[in-house]
């Protein structure tokens, strides 16, 4: 599977958030979203995908 590693602003992220990272499958119709740490020795899984349908934007997250 290819990933698009799309430009991101930072500006747009809850503080403190910045230890995740994102990528999707296609950025021109994205079907999947896969989200992952950067601190690869944090987390026993380093990331984990979501069908694009079930994800949240940020500011929709409670």
């Amino acid at each position: 599977m290819s990933v698009y590693d799309p430009l991101r602003d930072s500006s747009a992220r809850p503080a403190g958030s910045t230890r995740f990272d994102y990528a999707v499958d296609d950025a021109d119709n994205p079907t999947e979203l896969t989200v992952f740490s950067d601190q690869d020795e944090e987390l026993p899984t380093h990331w984990i995908s979501v069908d694009i349908d079930h994800a949240v934007a940020l500011d929709e997250m409670r």
